[in-house]
């Protein structure tokens, strides 16, 4: 047995329990929430309004501890999900494009340079299958953000940091609509979900929630105003970084606890041993184990350097951002239908 086998079957023994008090809990409630534990649709909408409305209370109550410990928490597993769902599931990896595209993003990662992550997200649309017509009319917008880095770099990378968690919820969206084709029944669940989202970040944009936030912001807001609202002045820059931090934690949310929801075949909700096993299936026990000791290691960082680690992640993701774009060019020119697996 090898050592990675060796150290998903110790996490392995530890769902084992977790599972029994899960199954526990879900016979007590039945009478109560049968509906909740039957019904995808229901945990679906249910667990994206829990998402969206607890995201936005820590937002205006904790920003600098979402923005710190959200990432050292949740980031690596976000990033396991977002190649799981965008890439893995659908086969794209198996493409002949896989190759350059790939070296390109683990190039931006490398050399921490965000240029050469979205010259790759500019080349992505041209690979996709589809008429040059499309392919070109998908490129130009991507091509524009390209020679926008190559000239005001670090204007890009803050306006890219902001759209990325848009552009993941939307990804979020198609993924669910191409799994899940739309029907009166089926389509709620998004709507609960990214209506009191855009609610939300309107509030804390517009000011409606100025009067919840300064109570949260410490000396430490200074720092992220110079990373996330540079230029902007004191009330606008603070507005920004608390968007900022709720827009990244409802990202996560949906990614880390929805996305499984939605992907699913089975409807029926998913043990923990279960769902490690189709974690082992879709990675291999190598690059699983990797991403283990990966967030570890992050989450052990951070306790004895919090701002370093970090730091090291932000790096670490950097590619992220680029690979949903460039997902986002292929699904335009090929159709949603190219996220099915």
């Amino acid at each position: 047995m090898t050592l990675a086998a060796t150290l998903l079957d110790g996490v392995g023994r530890l769902c084992g329990p977790l599972d029994v008090v899960r199954r526990a809990l879900y016979r007590s409630m039945v009478p109560w929430l049968g509906a909740w534990i039957r019904d995808r649709d229901v945990r679906i909408g249910i667990h994206g309004v829990s998402v969206v409305f607890g995201a936005f209370a820590l937002a205006l109550v904790v920003p600098l501890w979402l923005l710190a410990l959200g990432p050292l928490i949740l980031g690596v597993p976000h990033l396991l999900a977002d190649v799981r769902y965008l890439i893995v599931r659908p086969g794209l990896h198996k493409r002949s494009a896989a190759l350059p595209i790939g070296l390109l993003l683990v190039l931006c990662t490398v050399l921490v340079d965000l240029r050469i992550g979205l010259f790759a997200v500019a080349l992505a649309p041209l690979l996709a299958t589809g008429s040059w017509r499309n392919k070109v009319l998908v490129t130009v917008p991507f091509l524009a953000l390209f020679v926008a880095a190559m000239l005001w770099l670090r204007s890009t990378h803050v306006a890219l940091a902001h759209v990325h968690n848009l552009v993941a919820i939307a990804l979020w969206v198609v993924l669910g609509t191409a799994l899940h084709p739309p029907s009166a029944n089926s389509q709620w669940p998004r709507w609960v979900t990214v209506v009191p989202f855009i609610g939300g970040g309107l509030a804390i944009l517009l000011g409606a929630a100025d009067g919840w936030m300064g109570p949260a912001l410490g000396p430490s807001i200074t720092e992220h105003m110079q990373t996330l609202a540079p230029g902007l002045d004191a009330t606008w820059a603070v507005r920004w970084v608390v968007l900022f931090a709720y827009a990244q934690a409802v990202h996560y949310g949906l990614w880390l606890r929805i996305m499984p929801e939605v992907a699913r075949k089975r409807p029926a909700p998913r043990s923990w041993t279960a769902s490690l096993t189709a974690l082992r299936r879709d990675f291999g026990d190598p690059v699983l184990a990797g991403f283990v000791l990966l967030t570890v290691g992050i989450a052990v960082w951070g306790v004895f350097d919090l701002v370093a680690a970090r730091a090291g992640y932000l790096r670490l993701a950097l590619f992220h951002g680029p690979l949903e774009l460039a997902v986002l060019g292929i699904v335009t020119v090929e159709g949603r239908k190219v996220l099915h697996p």
